[in-house]
């Protein structure tokens, strides 16, 4: 009588055991809809038949780069922005640009900094110091970041730019909407 309880609680601990491990936070693989890091672009572009395939240069997203990407359209709406590295065919970074299109559970672009720091309380925004055109907040466990497109004269934040690197003092636009995600492997 003893056996079938330990057969089911044996079998329980080693569900609850492997699923510990897959849940893993930085384990996970962040779907922008149908497509993901290390898709290819065929794989991609035959997930979204009827969409439009617009080249536009990685240097306009925040890359480094003199290379071109291709911007996801369907029905007028961009959907996304994936690059590849060069002479390769798999998808090494994604930018969403649709509110459509939700990840980690409720982030999406058009969601405003308060209600994402509700989520991630003990985020803190940095600023792309090669371009200074975005703001971000890196999840580091999902490998993403939610990026505001700002300026000088509108930025998210206030920064103490006395050291080496600006560092983040406080919140200065909490509804600042995000302007793009960035996935990034």
């Amino acid at each position: 009588m003893n056996t079938p309880r330990i057969l089911i609680f044996g079998f329980l601990l080693l569900v609850a055991c492997s699923n510990r491990v897959n849940s893993d936070p930085g384990s996970a693989q962040v779907k922008a809809d149908k497509i993901h890091i290390g898709m290819t672009i065929q794989e991609m572009k035959s997930l979204y038949t009827g969409a439009e395939f617009i080249e536009e240069p990685l240097f306009k997203y925040g890359v480094d780069s003199e290379n071109n990407g291709i911007k996801v359209a369907v029905n007028g709406e961009s959907l996304f922005f994936i690059w590849t590295l060069e002479d390769n065919d798999t998808i090494n970074g994604i930018e969403i640009l649709s509110q459509n299109i939700v990840i980690d559970h409720d982030v999406h672009v058009g969601m405003t900094l308060e209600d994402f720091l509700k989520k991630y309380p003990t985020s803190k925004l940095s600023f792309d110091e090669l371009s200074s055109d975005y703001e971000y907040i890196l999840v580091p466990d999902l490998d993403y970041r939610v990026e505001f497109l700002t300026t000088e004269s509108n930025r998210v934040a206030d920064y103490n730019y006395s050291k080496s690197e600006p560092e983040f003092i406080s919140v200065k636009r909490p509804t600042a909407k995000i302007d793009r995600i960035s996935i990034i492997k």
